[in-house]
């Protein structure tokens, strides 16, 4: 079972009951289906080594996935390359033009021969080979998908085997003109075809919070390689609209050529970059749905959504400026105080669309909503103490203390009793050592699995008297100390080493790794924290753990760690 560490897909325009949506896990339909069908593809390697010395020109091997590869839902990375980058006219320019394209599966002989066991690559990911099958270069653990980046990508391949070429489509000035301009005028997108046109301008539009009148552009565009994108995108299967699509000019230091990944170590954060894309990806409702976790089954949808809303909008409240933020909060608020947005019987991931909304509002100082979310935290408390998502666990229940003393805090009437049980049962999970355990009840474990979570739950029983600042900063160290395990296994889906590790904890432990050492008054800590955040930022500024979980999670909460590292 995994940890909501956060969250899951679009929310439809009307309530709860249309979230019911289709699984993430089937193949693009109907339109959608053509995306990618402009490359030439070979599916064996013989066949493209064949090709390859006919033509002259390397191999660009897409490996989708790989034998054994603990990603979970595999069909959602490979639809974000199909209807994304190999849908981008300079891509399929150069990969039609001057490679020889591969679409193959690495098999455990590829493992060995090529460097792709799992881990060590993470898909998506590309393998560009001589006519000889030796590796010129690889990319892996790609997870911004941009048409610059992957241009100079291949073009610095071309260079690299002395043929360099000069891509037709690498600028493109006209959309990007307009959307980083922030105006959906049709105006500004004359100098394309009609179907191109009709698509940005359809992109404009939802990055300024009108999706309806966006995905209603899309819909005009009939047929033709723009007609495949918009389907996949109004299927809520592009890259796109769950945020992992940039259409913005990268930043000057990005990699002009051979890039091995999409990330890029910054000395200090671009926050302006970061707030700009939380305002981007909101939608007109007010909500953050881009993500896809629906582990507790597509019930818990809405109270995913809410969750992650909740921590985008304390991000922009935290870190944005409040003449540019104050809208996109007003319409946050709005739809975080209205009840018909959870699935209020959803018995799997509904503590999060509380205790994260109460963080906000504890924040924004809204008494009424705090006494009510309170109250329904109260609810749900299990009689032994704990909160649950899917299962009773240790972590759930140390955010809810968490979010329960920041209400105090804020004035709001918090059970004494409440706190007292739930603090409790967090301090049965742990060990002499230190070590909580994963599940409810339980005690202690293996330490290379529970190291990124021990600082939060700490934190915990620290608010509650049961910690001191002495165990504090040992969890600390002691996190820090495995910090490469969780870092390996960052951008995958579910869990995937033999400590039980996986992706989708990672923010939830930097954060809670800030909150301990500020806790702690450790500033060598958080400047050790910070060093970390900043080491894997995006090419665009922004953040991400696994692809399930989203980039506008992701970004909120390395926004929010780094706000408590005081940058």
């Amino acid at each position: 079972m995994k940890t909501l560490t956060l969250l899951t897909l679009l929310m439809a325009p009307c309530g709860v009951a249309a979230t019911q949506e289709k699984s993430p896990d089937k193949p693009l339909q109907g339109d959608a289906a053509k995306c990618g069908s402009e490359i030439p593809w070979t599916t064996a390697l013989a066949a493209a080594q064949a090709r390859a010395k006919e033509t002259g020109r390397p191999i660009c091997w897409w490996v989708p996935t790989l034998a054994g590869s603990p990603m979970d839902r595999k069909l959602v990375v490979e639809k974000y390359m199909l209807a994304g980058p190999f849908m981008m006219p300079g891509v399929v320019e150069l990969l039609n033009e001057r490679f020889v394209p591969l679409r193959l599966a690495g098999t455990p002989a590829h493992a060995r021969e090529y460097g792709l066991a799992p881990l060590d690559f993470i898909e998506p990911g590309l393998v560009f080979l001589d006519a000889d099958l030796r590796v010129i270069h690889k990319a892996d653990r790609i997870s911004t998908f941009s048409e610059e980046w992957f241009v100079r990508l291949l073009r610095g391949v071309l260079e690299k085997t002395g043929m360099g070429v000069e891509a037709k489509r690498t600028e493109r000035s006209p959309p990007r003109a307009a959307i980083e301009a922030g105006k959906p005028d049709p105006e500004l997108f004359k100098g394309l075809e009609g179907g191109e046109a009709r698509y940005f301008h359809g992109v404009a539009l939802h990055l300024v919070g009108r999706d309806e009148e966006g995905r209603a552009e899309w819909r005009k565009i009939k047929d033709g390689r723009w007609a495949w994108k918009a389907a996949a995108e109004l299927a809520r299967d592009g890259p796109f609209v769950r945020g992992f699509e940039v259409y913005e000019s990268l930043p000057p230091e990005a990699p002009a050529g051979l890039a091995t990944g999409t990330t890029l170590p910054a000395k200090e954060a671009d926050i302006g970059r970061a707030v700009r894309f939380l305002l981007q990806t909101q939608r007109g409702s007010g909500a953050w749905d881009e993500s896809h976790y629906n582990f507790g089954g597509d019930d818990s949808l809405p109270n995913v959504y809410m969750a992650v809303t909740a921590l985008c909008a304390l991000a922009l409240r935290e870190r944005g400026e409040p003449a540019t933020v104050k809208d996109a909060l007003v319409r946050a608020e709005k739809y975080m105080k209205d009840e018909s947005k959870i699935a209020s019987e959803d018995s799997d991931e509904i503590a999060w669309a509380y205790a994260y909304r109460l963080l906000y509002f504890a924040r924004s100082g809204d008494k009424a909503v705090m006494a009510t979310l309170v109250r329904k935290l109260g609810v749900l408390q299990r009689p032994t103490g704990t909160w649950f998502h899917e299962y009773d666990n240790p972590f759930v229940t140390a955010t809810v203390l968490h979010a329960l003393d920041e209400a105090k805090k804020a004035g709001a009437e918090v059970p004494e009793a409440m706190v007292r049980k739930g603090a409790a049962a967090l301090q049965s999970t742990r060990d002499r050592k230190g070590v909580f355990s994963y599940d409810f009840p339980g005690r202690g474990g293996a330490v290379q699995g529970g190291a990124g979570r021990m600082p939060l739950l700490e934190f915990a029983l620290h608010l509650s008297g049961l910690s001191t600042k002495e165990a504090l900063a040992a969890s600390l160290e002691t996190s820090f100390k495995h910090h490469p395990l969780l870092e390996r296994v960052r951008k995958y889906d579910d869990h995937a080493d033999v400590h039980r590790n996986g992706g989708f904890f990672f923010w939830y432990d930097q954060h809670g790794r800030a909150l301990a050492a500020k806790a702690a008054g450790l500033d060598a800590a958080l400047a050790r924290q910070r060093e970390i955040v900043l080491s894997i930022a995006e090419i665009d500024g922004c953040w991400v753990d696994s692809h399930e979980l989203g980039r506008p999670y992701g970004t909120a909460m390395a926004l929010l760690t780094l706000k408590l590292c005081g940058n």
